[in-house]
């Protein structure tokens, strides 16, 4: 039940909404424009009862927008989310930009 209402439904949705409000459209993985998904700081396959927040979030490439400067292993655009997967946020975050 957990990780369903994570990644659909109405709060998840809202949620989607607000996190891309207020961190925008960077990916925060590669530091990249373009980002379409919403990447779990915690991943949901660890803990699938965290509250649906969207602070706990951060815009990502992913499968339905992958990232147009990246490119994976294979040479196709890089999917960050995925790439990236159920392991712990990386410290420091290796971006492309500089901050």
């Amino acid at each position: 039940m957990g990780t369903a209402r994570h990644r659909g439904g109405r709060p998840y949705r809202r949620a989607r909404r607000q996190m891309f409000l207020i961190y925008g459209r960077v990916c925060w993985i590669c530091g990249h424009e373009g980002a379409g998904q919403a990447d779990h700081l915690v991943p949901i396959s660890i803990d699938e009862d965290q509250p649906i927040d969207p602070h706990a979030m951060r815009p990502a490439h992913g499968s339905s927008a992958p990232c147009p400067v990246c490119k994976g292993r294979d040479g196709s655009p890089r999917k960050c989310n995925q790439e990236r997967g159920n392991r712990p946020v990386p410290t420091p975050l290796k971006t492309s930009q500089e901050w």
